[in-house]
Parts: C-alpha cells; structure tokens; sequence
C-alpha cells in the first residue's frame, strides 16, 4: 500500500509539474507569435529573439519554437488560422471581450463557455458588451524607462502628440489616443522614450466596482484565460483593471 501510494503521488506531482510546463510553454508560443507577425527575423527584431531565448531558457523543444514561427507565417499545411472575437460576461456583470487565434472554432468555443460557467460567468451573443468599449491606442511606458526625462515633459510631449487620457499606476503610465492619431503619436515618442509598448485595444467606456472577493474571482478568470493557447488578448471593465 506504501508504494502504491508513494507511486500515486509521484503521479500526481508530475501531472501537476506538467501542466505548469505546459501552461509556460503557451504563453511563450502565443509571445513568438505575436512578436513574428510583427516582423519574423528575430536578427531584426530584438523583442522576438528575446522571445525565443527566454522560450530555449525554458527548455521548449525546439520544434515547438519554430512551429510557432511558422504558425506566425503562415506556413503551416492544413491550417487555417482565424482571428475571433467572443464576448460575455463575468461575475457581477463584469463585461468581457476575447480576441483568439484558432484553427478549430469549436474547440475555442467549448473552452470559453465552460470557463466562463467555471467563474459564474456566462459567454454572450456577439455585441452583447461590444457598445461598452471604444477602440483606443494604447502607450504603455514603464517608469524605469525614462531614462531622465521627467513625467511632466513626457504628459506634455504626450499632449502635443494628441493624448486624449493620461492614467499613472504601480511604475507604468499608460497613454490613450484616437487609433486615427496612434501611428504617428507612436512615433514621436519613440524619440523620447526607445522602449515604450504600443498597441490598439478595446478600452471600456464604463466600470463595474464589484467586492474584493469578486474581484479575486474575476482575476483568475483572467489569468485562465489569458493562458489558453488560442486567447490573444483580453478586455474587461472590472474596476481596479486587473492585467
């Protein structure tokens, strides 16, 4: 019997330690992707090839990597990857939008309607929670990254380039503008800070306040979402915004 149990619990200890693995490795193939889409020669992209080093530090098969790159590609046979976009809602009314990447549709689906109903949520109809978000771009700069410039000449640089919102929160300013503007306001910026993240995201126009064990609750929500192999990004209205 000691053995039996001593063997159930290696068992299970290994099941555990792989589906940590597993979940490590989606995370940096969905990093390879995106970063590939971008631009797929890691020689001229550095945040790619950080990408694939932190991937090989990890120990992810080498096949895996270049699967990635030629998913990123286009170049897998027999696939037909598609951009999707879902919607629903969390605990407490909390809006949801999902950007996925999937070659099955259905697998993608089954995987979102049983989270969403594993954290009291629910997934919707398309348009049910699109009217509470705006399409914006997004500059995020992490404090540490002035490199000497002051915040107030960045807000005013900011504001020159066309910045409709400046929001400060934990080291990170995050900027917004009208996605018409964002390209060149990417631009100008760069010349003040090098290292800046930009992109365009669904931004909500309204909040949901919920409790803190909602909250709690709606994080792992997101953090089980944002570890699904074919979930790209999420948005939510939850207030504190829990990335």
């Amino acid at each position: 019997m000691a053995g039996h149990s001593k063997r159930s619990n290696i068992k299970h200890r290994k099941k555990k330690q792989d589906k940590k693995k597993a979940k490590k490795f989606g995370k940096l193939t969905k990093e390879i992707i995106k970063e590939a889409r971008n631009n797929p020669d890691p020689n001229d992209n550095p945040t790619l090839a950080d990408a694939i080093e932190r991937a090989k530090d990890a120990d992810m098969p080498k096949e895996n990597i270049e699967r990635a790159l030629k998913k990123a590609k286009g170049e897998l046979e027999g696939q037909d990857f598609k951009t999707l976009v879902y919607e629903g809602y969390g605990p407490e009314g909390v809006a949801v939008m999902i950007k996925a990447e999937t070659d099955n549709r259905n697998r993608t689906s089954s995987y979102l309607k049983n989270t969403f109903e594993d954290f009291d949520g629910e997934l919707g109809d398309e348009g049910c929670v699109r009217w509470i978000f705006e399409r914006k771009g997004l500059i995020k700069i992490d404090s540490s990254s002035l490199n000497g410039t002051d915040e107030e000449t960045l807000q005013l640089e900011a504001i020159e380039a066309g910045a409709e919102d400046i929001k400060e929160t934990d080291g990170e300013v995050r900027i917004f503008f009208d996605p018409d503007n964002f390209e060149p306001a990417t631009e100008s910026l760069k010349e003040l800070v090098p290292g800046l993240e930009a992109e365009l995201v669904m931004s909500p126009k309204n909040f949901v306040n919920p409790g803190s064990s909602t909250q709690e609750k709606i994080n792992n929500l997101m953090k089980e979402l944002r570890n699904n192999r074919d979930v790209d990004r999420v948005f939510h209205n939850c207030k504190p915004l829990l990335d």
